[in-house]
């Protein structure tokens, strides 16, 4: 798969394959306040217990939008390994 990628211009840039992995996700809008990240990953974590799956490591929060976009406008997730 790596093969038919682009070849990074840029020298900081490098490809590697990760393994699959199965996740689970919540997406959610607003600010990056961890009053924020904590409300949703009680949501999350509430939706594992609830389908009977078991979260493996720690989450992770990804936040897309760059800080000068609108609080209601930002897109963010946060993930967690399932097993």
């Amino acid at each position: 798969m790596l093969a038919s990628l682009p070849e990074p211009t840029d020298p900081r840039v490098h490809l590697r394959e990760i393994a699959a992995k199965k996740v689970a996700v919540v997406r959610y809008s607003g600010t990056w306040s961890m009053r924020n990240y904590n409300e949703h990953l009680a949501i999350l974590q509430k939706g594992l217990t609830r389908e009977g799956l078991h979260a493996v490591g720690e989450p992770s929060w990804a936040r897309y939008d760059p800080p000068y976009k609108p609080w209601f406008l930002r897109t963010n997730e946060i993930s967690i390994e399932v097993a």
